[in-house]
């Protein structure tokens, strides 16, 4: 008995020691593919070349930011109502958009089931419901203020 144990324990203990000598590579910090330390790279041009590649390019290169030379954009602001806000939310709602955006693929547009809910809010859109809808709304959002007003 006492002899299979103690070649259990020495099986154990080389297999341990191998396993030691084969990770050592791994704890000595200079490893190729994990060696946090930069490895400087040697460079056929020299540093004035690049200076002057640099400098020509600043010469033609574009603004960065706003400068004064350039005026900014104004920018465009939609004229639609909180009507027909509202009309196109229940339209993307109905189409089946929302739940396409909301969904697990998000708004992929290459899947046929977001270019059919796609066509189906174009088609919603298109159509007199939609400006009855729109009207419908801005009635109801009248009256809403008119009664808080009244009060």
């Amino acid at each position: 008995m006492k002899s299979s144990s103690a070649t259990r324990l020495l099986t154990t203990a080389t297999v341990a020691a191998l396993l030691g000598i084969a990770s050592a590579p791994s704890f000595a910090g200079n490893y190729a593919e994990g060696d946090p330390r930069p490895v400087p790279l040697a460079s056929s041009t020299t540093r004035a070349a690049v200076t002057a590649d640099a400098q020509q390019w600043l010469k033609t290169a574009p603004t960065q930011g706003y400068t004064d030379g350039f005026s900014q954009q104004a920018a465009v602001v939609s004229a639609n109502t909180r009507a027909a806000v509202a009309a196109d939310t229940r339209l993307w709602m109905q189409s089946g958009l929302a739940a396409q955006q909301n969904g697990e693929a998000g708004a992929d547009t290459s899947r046929p089931a977001y270019r059919q809910a796609v066509a189906e809010y174009n088609k919603l859109r298109a159509s007199p419901a939609y400006g009855a809808l729109v009207e419908q709304l801005t009635n109801q959002q009248a009256a809403a203020r008119s009664q808080t007003t009244v009060r």
